[in-house]
């Protein structure tokens, strides 16, 4: 580019392409980094803090994301980075506090609920809707496709109520 003698157009095509070269690691797309929007949480709302501390966060194996006890007796959360990527922050911090939510109110721990890895597949499902229903009504700014009491197709269930009365509901829809 020092040269500075006329160029053709397809000198200034390369020159224009090498200049874009340059830029593109610019250009990158950091990945997604969790820790970052569970601390704008913990800030946030600090009940969830000591918590928090608590869980292993671990990238992959979900479609997008869920809380578990360990053959270990460890809690863990698993999340999929590309379906947190383009949320907002404020779905961000529901999607946490709803995975959260799943310990707070013993749907993992505690034994209220046989273990998932005993259920059949269709059991496993119900009890996740149940468990779901229960949560998500206190969580406004979830992402469209998250199941809440009063819209369809469960209209006809109050929010605010415990997973067993949605399980008990669930099971006379089928």
């Amino acid at each position: 580019m020092t040269d500075k003698t006329p160029s053709t157009g397809t000198d200034m095509t390369d020159e224009i392409s090498d200049l874009l070269d340059e830029l593109e690691p610019a250009r990158e797309v950091k990945p997604f980094d969790l820790r970052l929007h569970v601390h704008r949480l913990l800030i946030d709302e600090p009940f969830f803090a000591a918590l928090s501390r608590r869980i292993d966060k671990r990238a992959g194996g979900v479609p997008t994301a869920g809380v578990r006890v360990t053959e270990e007796g460890k809690l863990e959360m698993r999340y999929n980075p590309d379906f947190f990527a383009n949320m907002s922050d404020e779905t961000r911090k529901d999607i946490l506090k709803h995975e959260f939510y799943h310990i707070v109110f013993q749907h993992v721990t505690g034994g209220r609920f046989l273990s998932f890895r005993d259920m059949s597949q269709n059991e496993r499902k119900i009890h996740n809707i149940a468990m779901d229903l229960s949560i998500n009504g206190h969580l406004p700014n979830l992402p469209e496709g998250a199941c809440f009491p009063g819209k369809a197709p469960f209209e006809h269930l109050e929010a605010f109520k415990t997973a067993e009365h949605y399980l008990r509901e669930l099971r006379k829809m089928q």
